[in-house]
């Protein structure tokens, strides 16, 4: 998938991140104050079939309601002048669950710990009436800045919420 970006807005797109059946994620920084952010836009082909711009906006919304720390903040969505649909979400930094695990045995405290922290993110949004229909190792995140206290997130891939 080509995305011919190089700015959405005040942000700046840095990198790719990453690209599924849905959609491209970019890592930018907003040019007025340095901030880095996460950038998810809707595949092409999608965004003129107003089913998939309605689930994606939608997940967005769910996502911001949800008040849980496993939950990755969603900042803005919209559209863009070209109708392109796109989300602005907190970056995460660190490795997936999935490459944690390749690195090795890991102790069982660690595994009970993620395990509890993926359920309470889940029961959260569970309570929110939303069901995680795409939850893999490869999108489970420990956000290095809470890795010494083992919180970890889901990595925005086909969905706006995350396990920390």
């Amino acid at each position: 998938m080509t995305m011919t970006y190089s700015t959405i807005g005040p942000y700046r797109l840095l990198k790719k991140l990453g690209e599924g059946g849905m959609g491209v994620v970019y890592e930018a920084v907003h040019q007025g104050i340095g901030h880095h952010v996460a950038i998810k836009l809707l595949a092409p082909q999608f965004n003129s079939q107003s089913e998939y711009v309605s689930r994606f906006l939608n997940e967005a919304r769910a996502a911001a309601a949800i008040d849980h720390p496993g939950i990755v903040q969603v900042i803005d969505s919209g559209r863009l002048q070209d109708g392109s649909t796109y989300l602005i979400m907190e970056l995460l930094k660190g490795e997936s669950l999935a490459a944690r695990v390749q690195s090795g045995e890991q102790p069982l405290f660690h595994v009970l710990y993620i395990g509890w922290q993926i359920a309470s993110a889940l029961a959260a949004a569970h309570t929110a009436g939303i069901v995680h229909r795409d939850l893999k190792p490869h999108k489970v995140d420990p956000d290095e800045k809470y890795w010494k206290d083992s919180h970890f997130r889901e990595r925005n891939s086909g969905t706006s919420l995350s396990i920390r």
